[in-house]
C-alpha cells in the first residue's frame, strides 16, 4: 500500500525522525484539550457603572481563589496613565494586560489584581480609590498586609497620591514616570517605595520624580525609598508591569515587614517572565449584573491575619511639578545610618541645594528596557546629582494667576493644568515654579 509505513525495513533515523513528529503532535492535542478547562480556573470580574461613588473596576481572580476564604491572598492595585483611560481607546498595558499577553507574572505566587478606571481629565482621586479598596476588603477575602500600589505616567501621580495619603494600609509601592501633589510627602517615608523616571521623558519632566525624592528628605529618613533615575527611556517604561520578579519585590514586603528589600533588583536585572498560554486564553470575562453585586455586596469574607488601619497621613496641597533636569555625577548611600553626600561636577549651573536633613535615597542612572521583550535593559550603577535649568518652567511672581502666566505664554489655562497635573482649583503661590511647555 503506498500510505504504509513499514517500522522493520526503516532505517533507525527515519523511524527516530517519525516517533518525534507524532509525539509532538500528541503533545500539541494534550495542550488543546487540557487548556481550557485550566482557563476556566481564572476570571476577571469588571465593575462598570455599578456604584458612583467609587471608579469602574476590574478584578482578576487567579485559579483556586476563594472570595469568602482566601485570606493569604496578596493584593495589586495596577493605576493607569492617561492613555487608558476612560473614552481613550489608548494602548493597554499593566499587570492584567500583561497576563492576557501570557506572561507569568505571577509565577509560585497567586495573588488578586484590581484595576480601577479613570476619566484622563480628571486624574486619580486617592479618596475614590479608597472606596475601591473599601469594597474589595468587605467583600474579597485577601491579606490585609500585603496591599501594594503601582502605576505609571498619571498613574503615577496616583499611586504616590494615594500611598502617601493611605501608608497604613499598604505594604510596598512602585511608582513610575509620575510625581506627587503633596508639598511634603511624609506619608511615603513610611512605605517601601521604588520611583522609575527617565531623563528623556518629554512628557512627564523627570524633576517631577527629582522633587519627591528631595521632598522626602525633609521628612526624615528616606531608608524605604530607592529612585532609578534612567538615563534613557523616554515615557515608555511599561515593561516593567511584564517582569515577574518586580511583583517578587512587592510580595518581599508586609505592613509587618516594612525593611526595604534589596535581594531583587528588576531594574537592572528584569525577569522576563515565559509564556504559559499566548493571547486571552487566560480565563472568562465575566461583566457584573446589578443582581450579581447584590449578591456580592451580601457576602462577608472571612477575618484576615492582616492589619492595615484607615489612618490618613500627610497632606496633598502643592503641585508636583518642577524645573527640567540634567545629570552629571554624584554619590548617594542606602545605609540608614550615614547620609546621603552629594557632589557636583556640572559647571554650567549650580545644583539643587539639599536639606538640612540629608537622609539616604539610592539613586541608579541606567538604561531602561525599550517596548520590546527580548532584551533585558543594561544597567549602570553610576551616581547623579541634579542640576536645575530655567528651561521650560517660569517662578510664579505676586500677582500671578494661571490666566495670566496662560496668557504670556500663549497656552491655554487648562493645557496649564494638564501639564502641571493641576486640579480644578488649583491657585498658584508666590515663587513656586510650574511649566509653561507641553
Amino acid at each position: 500500500m503506498i500510505f504504509c509505513t513499514n517500522f522493520a525495513t526503516m532505517n533507525t533515523g527515519k523511524k527516530n525522525k517519525i516517533k518525534q513528529v507524532m509525539m509532538k503532535r500528541i503533545l500539541i492535542l494534550i495542550v488543546m484539550a487540557v487548556a481550557p478547562f485550566v482557563a476556566k480556573s481564572q476570571k476577571i470580574e469588571y465593575f462598570n457603572d455599578l456604584m458612583s461613588d467609587m471608579y469602574n473596576f476590574a478584578i482578576y481572580e487567579p485559579a483556586g481563589y476563594d472570595p469568602v476564604s482566601s485570606t493569604n491572598m496578596p493584593v495589586v492595585m495596577f493605576l493607569h496613565g492617561r492613555s487608558m483611560s476612560i473614552g481613550l481607546d489608548g494602548y493597554r498595558y499593566g499587570s492584567i494586560t500583561s497576563i492576557q499577553e501570557g506572561f507569568e507574572i505571577l509565577r509560585g505566587q497567586p495573588a488578586l489584581i484590581v484595576e480601577p478606571n479613570a476619566k484622563g481629565n480628571e486624574g486619580w482621586g486617592s479618596v475614590k480609590l479608597h472606596k475601591v479598596y473599601e469594597f474589595l476588603k468587605a467583600h474579597y477575602a485577601f491579606d490585609h498586609n500585603r496591599f501594594y500600589v503601582i502605576g505609571m505616567s498619571m498613574g503615577g501621580w496616583g499611586t504616590l497620591n494615594y500611598v502617601n495619603k493611605y501608608p497604613d494600609e499598604v505594604a510596598a509601592c512602585v511608582g513610575i514616570c509620575g510625581g506627587c501633589d503633596a508639598k511634603t510627602p511624609c506619608g511615603l517615608n513610611k512605605v517601601p517605595t521604588w520611583i522609575i523616571h527617565a531623563e528623556d521623558d518629554e512628557t512627564t519632566s523627570v524633576s517631577c520624580s527629582d522633587r519627591v525624592v528631595e521632598a522626602m528628605k525633609t521628612c526624615g529618613s528616606t531608608n524605604l525609598l530607592k529612585y532609578s533615575r534612567l538615563e534613557r527611556g523616554g515615557h515608555s517604561l511599561i515593561n516593567y508591569f511584564r517582569y515577574h520578579n518586580l511583583y517578587s519585590w512587592l510580595f518581599k514586603h508586609s505592613l509587618t515587614n516594612r525593611k526595604f528589600d534589596t535581594s531583587i533588583d528588576f531594574v537592572s536585572n528584569p525577569d522576563y517572565s515565559s509564556y504559559w498560554n499566548g493571547g486571552r486564553s487566560y480565563g472568562t470575562d465575566v461583566y457584573i449584573t446589578a443582581s450579581e453585586l447584590a449578591k456580592i455586596q451580601a457576602r462577608t469574607p472571612k477575618a484576615s491575619s492582616g492589619g492595615g488601619s484607615t489612618v490618613a497621613s500627610s497632606s496633598n496641597t502643592s503641585s508636583g511639578s518642577g524645573s527640567t533636569t540634567t545629570s552629571s555625577g554624584s554619590t548617594s548611600s542606602n545605609s540608614s545610618k550615614k547620609p546621603a553626600t552629594s557632589v557636583s561636577s556640572s559647571s554650567s549651573s549650580s545644583p539643587s541645594s539639599n536639606s538640612s536633613k540629608k537622609p539616604n535615597t539610592t539613586v541608579v542612572s541606567s538604561k531602561p528596557t525599550t517596548n520590546t521583550t527580548n532584551k533585558p535593559a543594561t544597567t549602570i550603577n553610576t551616581s547623579t546629582t541634579v542640576v536645575s535649568t530655567s528651561s521650560g518652567t517660569y517662578t510664579v511672581k505676586k500677582g500671578d494667576t494661571l490666566k495670566k502666566i496662560a496668557k504670556r505664554y500663549k497656552i491655554s489655562v487648562k493645557k496649564l493644568r494638564q501639564i502641571n497635573h493641576f486640579s480644578k482649583n488649583k491657585k498658584v503661590k508666590v515663587g513656586e515654579k510650574i511649566k509653561v511647555k507641553p
